[in-house]
C-alpha cells in the first residue's frame, strides 16, 4: 500500500541518536533522516521514499523497538 511505502521502522532495537529532518520537511528517497545507535554502532536510516515527513514518532534520546514505527511520510507525486 502506499501508506506503508511512508513510513520508517527501526530494523533493530537502539536509541536515537540524531534527528536529521523535522516534521513538514521534503525528503528524498535515501536521504539520511535520522541516527540509530544499537550495539555500540550508529547506523544511518534513510528516507525509504520521496515525501514529506507528516510525523516524527520519535525524539532524540529515545530508546526503540525493533520494527517500532519511527518517522511518517507522505509520499510526494
Amino acid at each position: 500500500t502506499a501508506a506503508s511505502a511512508g513510513s520508517l521502522n527501526a530494523p533493530m532495537p537502539g536509541k536515537i541518536l540524531e534527528l536529521l529532518i523535522a516534521d513538514g520537511e521534503t525528503v528524498e528517497e535515501g536521504q539520511p533522516v535520522l541516527i540509530l545507535e544499537a550495539m555500540k554502532m550508529e547506523n544511518e536510516l534513510k528516507s525509504p521514499s520521496n515525501g514529506v515527513v507528516s510525523k516524527l514518532h520519535i525524539q532524540q534520546g529515545d530508546n526503540v523497538e525493533k520494527n517500532q514505527l519511527l518517522i511518517d511520510i507522505e509520499p510526494s507525486g
